[in-house]
C-alpha cells in the first residue's frame, strides 16, 4: 500500500466514508436534490393543504420514499403516515444530524435521480382559495327605513 492509500484508510476509519455534496445532504434530509419529488415546509406539512397533491405524487411515483424531518412535532406525521400506509410508500423519520440542519419536514424522493425542475409542493401545486364574499352592509339610514 503507498503512503497515500494509508493515509485515506485510516482517515475514513476515524472519520467515515467521504461524502459527496455535503451541503446539499444537510439541506435535503441525507439526500441529495437531484432525487427530490417534492418538498414541504414545516408551515406546509403543519397546514394539511397539501395531502392531496402529495398523495397524487405518491399515486406517479409509487416507488418512492418519505422522507420526515425528525425534529418536527410527531403528532403532526399522523396524516402523512396514513398516507404513506394507503399507498405502500415506505417512510423514514430522520432524526440525525441532517433533520436539525434541514428547512423541509418532508421530502418525497426516489432512489436514483429523477432531476424534477419544481420541487416546492406550494409551487407545483398551488392552493387556489375562493374568495368569501361578505354581505354589502347597510348604512344606519337604510337599515331604520327599509
Amino acid at each position: 500500500m503507498s503512503e497515500k492509500d494509508v493515509q485515506d484508510y485510516l482517515t475514513s476509519g476515524l472519520y467515515g466514508a467521504p461524502q459527496t455534496k455535503p451541503e446539499e445532504r444537510n439541506k435535503f434530509l441525507g439526500n441529495l436534490r437531484e432525487r427530490v419529488y417534492v418538498s414541504m415546509t414545516p408551515e406546509e406539512l403543519v397546514s394539511k393543504n397539501y395531502l392531496t397533491a402529495l398523495q397524487t405524487e405518491m399515486e406517479q411515483h409509487p416507488d418512492a420514499q418519505l422522507l420526515l424531518n425528525g425534529s418536527i412535532d410527531s403528532s403532526e406525521f399522523s396524516p402523512y403516515i396514513k398516507l404513506c400506509n394507503q399507498h405502500t410508500t415506505q417512510f423514514t423519520i430522520v432524526t440525525n444530524q441532517f433533520a436539525s440542519k434541514s428547512p423541509f419536514a418532508l421530502l418525497l424522493v426516489a432512489k436514483e435521480a429523477v432531476d424534477s425542475a419544481v420541487i416546492d409542493i406550494a409551487e407545483k401545486y398551488p392552493v387556489t382559495e375562493t374568495p368569501v364574499e361578505e354581505p354589502e352592509k347597510k348604512s344606519l339610514l337604510k337599515r331604520l327605513f327599509s
